[in-house]
C-alpha cells in the first residue's frame, strides 16, 4: 500500500470510530428487531447500556455494552457485553449474569459467545419471551453455570445450533419442594443431552433442533428413592416429551 492511501486509511478508521464514540446508543432504538425494547437507551453506540430489556413480552434486566476493537474478517463487527437479570446489578455480590461477546454478519448470521454465566432459574424463565414453551423448565428451582456456549442463529435470527455446556445446580422440583441434585446438559450442534450427576433423581434426555427455531425433547427420570416424588414408588421411571419455538 502507497504512503498515500494509509494515510487515508488511517483518517478514514479515526473517523470511522470517532463517529461510533459520539453516535448516541438511541440510535439502536430502530435496528432492534421485532419484539426487542428497551425503556432507556444511554451511553454511545461504541459503549451503551440498555435499561428495561424485554423481549417478546419478557423482563430482561439490562445489558452494558462495549464495542472491540473492530476485527473484520470480513465485515464481522465484535461486541463485548454484561446481561444483569431484572432487579440485578451489573456488579453484584453474587456476580448474577452473563458475559460474553457477539458477532454479527453483514449476511445476517449472528453468534452469541457466553463466557459466563451464573444466574437462577427464576430470573432465567423472567428473561426469556414470553410466548416460548418452557417445558420441564418451568417447573424446578435452582441456579445456572456455565464456562463457555457458543449460540449461533441464522439471518432470520433463528436458532440454528448450541455449543458447549450448561450445569443446573442445587435444582428443586417447586411442586414438591424436593431437592433433585445437579445435572449437566451438553450441546454438539443441533443436538444436546442432559444427564444427572448422582443426586437422588436419575435423569437422561435428549434433545434436537428440527429446524431453525424449532426443537423437540425427550426426558426419562428415574427417582432412586421412594418418598422423592409422592405420585410416584421409587425405581419407577416415567418419560417427557415436549415440542415447541423458540
Amino acid at each position: 500500500m502507497s504512503r498515500g492511501r494509509l494515510i487515508i486509511a488511517l483518517v478514514v478508521s479515526g473517523a470511522l470510530v470517532g463517529f461510533l464514540i459520539w453516535l448516541p446508543a438511541r440510535f439502536f432504538a430502530a435496528l432492534l428487531p421485532a419484539g426487542v425494547q428497551c425503556s432507556e437507551l444511554s451511553g454511545s453506540v461504541w459503549a451503551g447500556q440498555c435499561t428495561g430489556l424485554s423481549i417478546r413480552g419478557s423482563r430482561s434486566g439490562e445489558v452494558h455494552w462495549q464495542l472491540h476493537r473492530p476485527q473484520w474478517q470480513p465485515f464481522i463487527a465484535n461486541l463485548g457485553f454484561v446481561w444483569s437479570p431484572k432487579g440485578g446489578a451489573t456488579a453484584s455480590p453474587s456476580g448474577a449474569g452473563v458475559t460474553g461477546r457477539i458477532a454479527a454478519g453483514l449476511d445476517g448470521r449472528v453468534a452469541l459467545q457466553i463466557d459466563s454465566a451464573q444466574l437462577s432459574l427464576q430470573a432465567l424463565r423472567d428473561a426469556m419471551p414470553a410466548d416460548l414453551t418452557l417445558g420441564p423448565l418451568a417447573a424446578v428451582a435452582g441456579k445456572l453455570e456455565s464456562r463457555g456456549l457458543l449460540i449461533e442463529f441464522d439471518e432470520r435470527r433463528q436458532l440454528a445450533a448450541l455449543r458447549g455446556a450448561v450445569e443446573l445446580r442445587g435444582t428443586r422440583l417447586l411442586r414438591f419442594n424436593a431437592a433433585i441434585g445437579d445435572f449437566i446438559a451438553e450441546f454438539a450442534g443441533v443436538t444436546g443431552r442432559i444427564k444427572d450427576q448422582g443426586g437422588p433423581l436419575r435423569l437422561a434426555g435428549e434433545a434436537r433442533l428440527t429446524e431453525p427455531g424449532a426443537y423437540t425433547a425427550t426426558l426419562r427420570i428415574t427417582p432412586k428413592i421412594t418418598g422423592l416424588l409422592p405420585t410416584l414408588p421409587g425405581g419407577a421411571p416415567f418419560e417427557i416429551s415436549v415440542d415447541g419455538r423458540l
